[in-house]
């Protein structure tokens, strides 16, 4: 019974010195990671090991792909599809691979703030990667001084 008893002790007293540290460790981590700037004038997410940046306008999609620190990734012998939903419906656009890492695909579709892009990647050799964005949402929200807008 006593052997237990230690035993749930230790196991308690070297959760409680570990998790501060570790949660310290992470939240340092990232602070000292930069933050990827969109190259292209798109929003950036993540999608896997990927980072796509998405610029859509007049009918055009690209999608740029990159790994997480920004580095390109070739897209050659890749596909994937965006799907734009604005007012209920939804427009299916193939995008192909054009450039280096660049997927691009033309449909027609409108954009409003209230639209939003499913974007499916699926790159040679690699499962399909998914990632949803709102184009016209690109401002985060700033509050006035005094906390209303």
């Amino acid at each position: 019974m006593r052997r237990r008893w230690l035993t749930r002790w230790s196991v308690a007293s070297a959760l409680c010195v570990a998790v501060p540290y570790l949660a310290t460790a992470y939240a340092d981590e990232d602070l000292d990671r930069p933050r990827l700037q969109p190259a292209h004038g798109g929003q950036i997410r993540a999608a896997g090991p990927y980072r796509l940046e998405l610029v859509a306008d007049k009918g055009n999609i690209k999608v740029y792909v990159t790994d997480p620190r920004g580095c390109p990734i070739a897209t050659a012998g890749g596909k994937g599809k965006a799907v734009v939903h604005t007012d209920g419906k939804g427009v299916t656009i193939p995008i192909q691979p054009a450039q280096p890492n660049l997927l691009k695909g033309k449909g027609r579709f409108k954009l409003k703030r209230s639209s939003v892009i499913f974007v499916t990647v699926h790159l040679r050799g690699a499962k399909p990667q998914k990632s949803v964005f709102r184009p016209l949402d690109a401002m985060p929200f700033e509050p006035t001084a005094h906390g209303r807008t």
